[in-house]
């Protein structure tokens, strides 16, 4: 369980970078969907991380 929560972990850091960029390149809609997924990516990466 530690490798997959540090595998989400990671791929949500990676979406907050992403949504940053998408954000400053002037795609709001798709800024929006990517930081959904990066938050539901972080928060189960730290449940698992805790368990």
């Amino acid at each position: 369980m530690r490798s997959l929560s540090l595998i989400l972990l990671l791929a949500g850091g990676a979406g907050v970078l992403g949504t940053f960029a998408m954000a400053l390149s002037g795609d709001t809609p798709g800024a929006t969907r990517m930081a959904g997924i990066a938050a539901s990516a972080l928060i189960l990466g730290m449940i698992l991380h805790r368990r």
